[in-house]
């Protein structure tokens, strides 16, 4: 393991804790790290370290690559805590505002990333037009957007990740060659948890003065399965009534929570097959949290049942 300050200083060995983390909804990987600093010890080297400043951690490869945005100094404790977050950081902070017509996402990304002085790595080619305006969007909100309207005509669903320092669009769900998460080796618990309090299984069409338009939007394996829990929608002009109301129907909410030992390709926006008691198949990684204590590297993700598009809603130009 190395840890590297502005790719010099190793401070791997003064390391006490580290965790690294990530979600499918914020597109950054957050660091947080912890070691020792003494200005007491002359056993201890003194370390240069400040906000901005780009930390490297490598496991053989490179796992992470961001700056410091939080440093606490503790002259009691003889630490220091940092929080470094990669460029996805960025993307979520600096915002933007266009007009884009008949553009393809692949194209907004590269110009959305050349106006932000963000480096573009592998991104998702779509080949489909698409048509909205950005009024003070982040740079996240306006390339996920894109490829939100994509996924609305091709049905392939996107993922925004970056590798070192650099932005990638994936086709979110690839699976993790050669990881198996299995209860005889190194899973080590598992939790799953199913809810039906917040069902809706069929949606009731109505006009404006709330007379039934004979119209109704249900998922009958669900009414059959579990009873009938029902929602109104009243018509509105301009807007898709099918579409708006499919969009009510809502599934039982399933929870699904890992923890093994751990393996940094387990990330966010990636799928694995796990095996025992509760789980049994391919499931996707909604988050992750990896834990590097005392030579232990520990992971706990958060499961998706199934591979589902992280949409971002765009302003379409009224006519």
């Amino acid at each position: 393991m190395r840890v590297l300050i502005n790719n010099g200083t190793d401070i791997a060995n003064l390391v006490t804790s580290l965790n690294l983390s990530g979600d499918t909804k914020t597109a950054a990987r957050k660091l947080n790290l912890t070691f020792i600093q003494s200005d007491v010890d002359l056993n201890v080297p003194a370390v240069d370290l400040d906000c901005g400043y780009t930390i490297f951690f490598y496991d053989d490869d490179l796992i992470f690559q961001g700056n410091v945005y939080e440093l606490e100094k503790d002259r009691a404790k003889s630490e220091v805590k940092i929080v470094a977050y990669d460029n996805g950081f960025v993307i979520n902070r600096s915002k933007t505002s266009r007009k884009f017509t008949g553009a393809l996402p692949e194209d907004i990304t590269r110009s959305i990333c050349s106006e932000m002085g963000i480096k573009i790595g592998n991104i998702a080619v779509t080949n489909t037009p698409v048509s909205f305006i950005a009024h003070s969007k982040t740079a996240y909100q306006v390339i996920q957007g894109a490829y939100t309207e994509a996924n609305k005509k091709n049905n392939k669903i996107y993922q925004i990740v970056f590798v070192g320092d650099e932005l990638n669009v994936i086709e979110k769900g690839t699976l993790i060659d050669n990881l198996v998460l299995d209860s005889s080796i190194n899973l080590t618990d598992s939790i799953y948890k199913k809810s039906i309090q917040d069902l809706v299984n069929m949606v009731r069409i109505v006009d404006s003065e709330g007379n039934f338009t004979g119209e109704i939007i249900s998922d009958s394996e669900s009414i059959s399965k579990y009873s009938m829990f029902q929602e109104t929608l009243k018509v509105q002009k301009d807007k898709d009534t099918q579409e708006e109301a499919r969009a009510m129907l809502k599934k039982p909410e399933l929870e699904g929570t890992v923890v093994a030992l751990g393996d940094w390709r387990a990330k966010s926006g990636y799928s694995l097959i796990i095996r025992d008691s509760n789980f049994n198949g391919q499931f996707w990684i909604k988050s992750d949290s990896h834990t590097l204590r005392g030579g232990l590297h520990e992971m706990k993700l958060t499961l998706e049942f199934e591979n589902l598009m992280t949409e971002e809603k765009v302003e379409k130009e009224k006519t």
